[in-house]
């Protein structure tokens, strides 16, 4: 493997079998506050928002401010959450993942994971995958994603 291995747990797709125990929910209101909490430690403002889809496995947050900012984007099912320097594109697979920003720490301190970006572009490998369920498996074998990144953050229907 060449990079280090993100443990994809049960719900990284976004997808659980139909009849089986629907997945959990990240906490959409410690998401927001951690949001609202980096805007203003860089006194800047969450810009823009949006929730999940049906075609969606993750949030997205835009922080703007006068010296930096970026793209936040909050996995819907594992409380987890990586950057970009802008907002995805809709349906393309996300790209341009930037490392932890100095304004992420409230994101820490409320329990989601920051992701790094060698793990989010590692090549996907068998091992990226044990944790995760047969619907799941599936939807991995069509999309067939390359990376952690395009597995975690996806656009999948």
């Amino acid at each position: 493997m060449d990079g280090p291995l993100i443990p994809l747990a049960r719900g990284a797709t976004g997808f659980w079998t139909n009849g089986g125990t629907p997945l959990p929910s990240v906490d959409v209101v410690a998401s927001r506050t951690a949001c609202q909490a980096a805007a203003r430690s860089i006194r800047g403002r969450v810009a823009r928002t949006s929730g999940p889809g049906t075609a969606r496995s993750f949030h997205t947050a835009t922080i703007t401010a006068a010296h930096g900012g970026g793209t936040v984007l909050c996995h819907g099912v594992l409380p987890a959450v990586a950057f970009t320097a802008s907002p995805p594109r809709a349906g393309a697979p996300v790209t341009g993942f930037v490392r932890p920003p100095s304004w992420a720490d409230p994101f820490a301190a409320a329990g989601f994971r920051l992701l790094e970006v060698a793990e989010l572009t590692a090549p996907l490998a068998p091992a990226h995958t044990g944790g995760l369920g047969e619907a799941e498996l599936s939807q991995v074998r069509h999309w067939n994603p390359g990376t952690a990144g395009e597995l975690m953050f996806n656009w999948w229907d």
